[in-house]
């Protein structure tokens, strides 16, 4: 993981050079923590077999 997070750090402060260490840490872990939480929505959802929607089409 430690080497995925500098990664995606290096990268991010490529894309955005007027960002602060302290800025970039805080986008990287946000990135990191949304990723996670889709990913985890999306297996739930697989495994219940139940649509992944939040829209209530009644």
């Amino acid at each position: 993981m430690t080497d995925t997070y500098s990664q995606l750090k290096d990268e991010l402060s490529v894309l955005y050079p007027d960002v602060t260490e302290t800025e970039l840490n805080e986008i990287t872990n946000n990135l990191i923590q949304f990723f996670t939480i889709a990913a985890k929505a999306v297996y739930e959802a697989e495994k219940s077999n139940s649509p992944l929607t939040d829209i209530d089409d009644t």
